[in-house]
């Protein structure tokens, strides 16, 4: 640890975007579920050399964010940790529950295992556009409630649902501030895999990006 006590090299000063983004924002990939549709989960399968849930946490490590959590998923992955549900069997909000009682920070920016080509672009929108409650990812008017920045405060409301007779994700929604953030890019970028059939598509499309790219 250097003088300043931040931890950086010397000589390497970090951007006032990294302090902004290690003070404020762990991060969680949600790869819960059964899979049934898929026939095998979801987190292992693998694209352009590596697993879903890697790929997705290295998007969130890309972002400077170092507390990095995984939900439904025990991967050994390094300078990650597991976090279990504290109540089981309740979807994604279960998942999101225990991450949030987890995070080291105020606010956690959440994804989903499935949605392996959303940009860091967008994710990075989703940070500066944080304020309080919950920050969406929207595009055509449809909310992506699992690409998203949810305050930490927000575990006792999500327990409060979980323990109610409804536990979707809206309802949580529908009873937290809400800040929504229009997706301008490639809609195509935000598919998400629930079947080997659309898994395919998203290699596809992966492929599609590598060849576009310049030399």
């Amino acid at each position: 640890m250097n003088e300043s006590g931040t931890g950086t090299r010397p000589g390497i000063q970090k951007t006032a975007a990294d302090m902004l983004t290690e003070e404020k924002f762990s991060g969680m990939v949600l790869a819960g579920g059964f899979s049934s549709r898929m026939g095998k989960s979801k987190a292992e399968l693998v694209l352009n050399g590596e697993t879903l849930l890697a790929r997705q946490v290295n998007k969130l490590r890309a972002l400077g964010i170092t507390d990095l959590m995984l939900s439904g998923c025990s991967q050994p992955i390094p300078d990650t940790r597991f976090v279990p549900d504290i109540v089981p069997h309740r979807g994604p909000l279960s998942g999101l529950h225990a991450c949030l009682q987890a995070a080291v920070c105020p606010a956690c920016l959440v994804l989903s295992v499935d949605v392996p080509l959303v940009p860091e672009s967008a994710l990075r929108a989703l940070m500066a556009a944080h304020t309080t409650g919950a920050t969406v990812l929207v595009h055509q008017g449809k909310i992506e409630p699992l690409i998203a920045v949810y305050d930490k405060a927000i575990w006792e409301k999500a327990e409060e649902v979980l323990n109610s007779d409804r536990t979707a994700m809206m309802k949580l929604l529908s009873q937290i501030p809400v800040r929504e953030v229009e997706y301008r890019g490639d809609i195509d970028l935000l598919s998400n895999c629930n079947t080997p059939e659309e898994f395919e598509q998203i290699c596809a499309l992966e492929k599609n990006e590598w060849e576009q790219l310049p030399d």
